[in-house]
Parts: C-alpha cells; sequence; structure tokens
C-alpha cells in the first residue's frame, strides 16, 4: 500500500496537491452541476473533504433516514451537527426543520464554515461555527487540542446531536472529551447518533476471515489505525472502551449497536458501525 510506505510529511504535500487539483476542475464541477440540477452543491474541493465524491449525495440522503426513522427528528427540534463540513447534512435539513426548529453545524474545516454561512445565509435557524481544533489530517495549525476543547454552547440545549465520521478520525482522549461535552449540551431526554469502527470479537473473526475492509493494524490498546503515518485518516476503537467511555459520562444507549458492513457483517445497516446515546435514565430502585 503506497500510503501505508510514506512519510508524513509526502502524506501531507500530496493531501495539498489533490485539494489544488480539486480547486482548478471547480469551473468544470460547476457546469456539471449546473446541467443537472445541482448548482446549490458544494464545490469539487469541499465534497472532498467529507468522503468519496460518489457518495455524497447518498450519503446525506442515508444519513437524513437515520435522522428522521432511528432519531425520531421533528421538525420543530434542535440540531446539533458536530463535523459538519460543507453543509452535507444541511442540505437535506433546510427544508425539513420548521421555522421553530433550528441546525448549528460545527467543523473544523475553516473553508467549508466559510462557504455555510454564505450558502444558507437565507435560512435564520441555521448557524455555523468554526472550531480551531487541532487535527493533523485536517486542520494541522489550529489554536486548540481536540482533548481540551471545550464547546461554547449552552447546557441542556440540544435535542439531538449527530457525529457522521468524527470519532473514525479523533484518538482515545480527543473521543473522550467530546463524549463530556456532549453529555454535557444534549438536553434531558435527547439524543445522539455517532459513528465508529468498532473492534470486537465478531469483527476480529470476519478479520482473520480477509472480510474487513479496512485493515486497522497499526497501535495498540484500546485503539487502532490503518496508516501509520497519518493515524487520523481511519481510527478503530475497542468497543467495551466505548461502551465505558459512555457509562462514565452520564450515557447510554437507547439502541443496540447498529453494526455497518466495513467488518463484513453481511446484516450490517451503513457503511460504519452506529450507536443511538441518550443521557442515562434514573431506574426505580
Amino acid at each position: 500500500m503506497v500510503k501505508e510506505s510514506l512519510p508524513a510529511l509526502v502524506v501531507s504535500s500530496l493531501r495539498l496537491t489533490r485539494q489544488l487539483a480539486y480547486i482548478c476542475l471547480g469551473p468544470l464541477d460547476y457546469l456539471a452541476r449546473l446541467i443537472n440540477g445541482k448548482a446549490d452543491f458544494p464545490p469539487l474541493y469541499l465534497r472532498r473533504q467529507v468522503g468519496p465524491l460518489r457518495t455524497f449525495e447518498m450519503s446525506g440522503a442515508e444519513f437524513m433516514a437515520y435522522l428522521r426513522l432511528l432519531c425520531k427528528l421533528r421538525p420543530t427540534e434542535r440540531l446539533l451537527d458536530i463535523g459538519c463540513g460543507c453543509g452535507l447534512m444541511a442540505l437535506h435539513l433546510a427544508d425539513y426543520l420548521d421555522a421553530t426548529g433550528s441546525y448549528r453545524g460545527l467543523d473544523i474545516h475553516r473553508p467549508s464554515i466559510r462557504w455555510c454561512r454564505k450558502h444558507f445565509a437565507k435560512y435564520p435557524n441555521f448557524n455555523f461555527a468554526f472550531m480551531d481544533v487541532r487535527s493533523l489530517a485536517y486542520n494541522a495549525r489550529g489554536r486548540y487540542a481536540a482533548e481540551d476543547y471545550s464547546f461554547d454552547l449552552e447546557d441542556r440545549h440540544f435535542d439531538l446531536v449527530l457525529l457522521k465520521s468524527v470519532f473514525t478520525h479523533m484518538r482515545p482522549a480527543e473521543v473522550d472529551n467530546y463524549l463530556r461535552q456532549i453529555s454535557r449540551i444534549l438536553s434531558d431526554d435527547g439524543r445522539c447518533l455517532m459513528t465508529f469502527f468498532l473492534i470486537n470479537e465478531v469483527q476480529s473473526e470476519l478479520a482473520r476471515s480477509g472480510l474487513n475492509q479496512l485493515d486497522f493494524k497499526h497501535g495498540e490498546g484500546v485503539w487502532r489505525y490503518v496508516y501509520r503515518n497519518s493515524p487520523e485518516s481511519a481510527v478503530a476503537f475497542d468497543e467495551t472502551h466505548i461502551l465505558d467511555m459512555l457509562r462514565n459520562h452520564g450515557l447510554e444507549l437507547s439502541e443496540p449497536v447498529l453494526y455497518g458492513t466495513w467488518s463484513g457483517r453481511v446484516d450490517g445497516l451503513s457503511f460504519q458501525d452506529m450507536l443511538l446515546v441518550r443521557k442515562r435514565q434514573v431506574r426505580p430502585s
């Protein structure tokens, strides 16, 4: 695997070169979007930040269905999208949330937030904020470390929090801090949908059969990653450790883990594993 053998500096240089290439292709991309009735989509170089280009539109529609069917999102609710990127979910939610509902998107990629603020300016209940959080892969010069960052958001404010492909790019201490913040800002009856790559017995057995689509062969302890010189590109966690983290921060699963197809499961729902989480319920003694 070429990426695996490259030094971290070379990997960063290749990312920059690819990004410049996408920017240069911008005029052709706009023409194609205009012809196909998708002129309101973000430009090519921003869409590429949130995953493979071929799945951009399909992924948004997929997770909109999860928000409505799994999370029971109502048009009147307050939603927080951590890692909103260039507004993939905002595009789907703009015509779903009504005037009493609200959307807030957070991301560490400043150009994406800048585009979202301009594109969604006509929606007064949509708001976007840049998080100057350090990430070797996505914001190397960030001011704040993710494990210390405090969200500038009200306690118990959000009815639904979404983290789509966020924890799959973070280290253990960073995930732990974000879960602490989520527990603080989630309303008492709120829900949080988050995605992971989870390491467990079934996944390990499928790995031995060569069925995992990602090979998390680096790292030790409770986390693993695919690329030695670029850990944040794809991170997996021991499932038990994640469940322990949830408990430590007063959170719990509201549904059994929704496993994904990445590990080779034939009954996987999405590609990544999904956790639907709520604040821990006080049960009668």
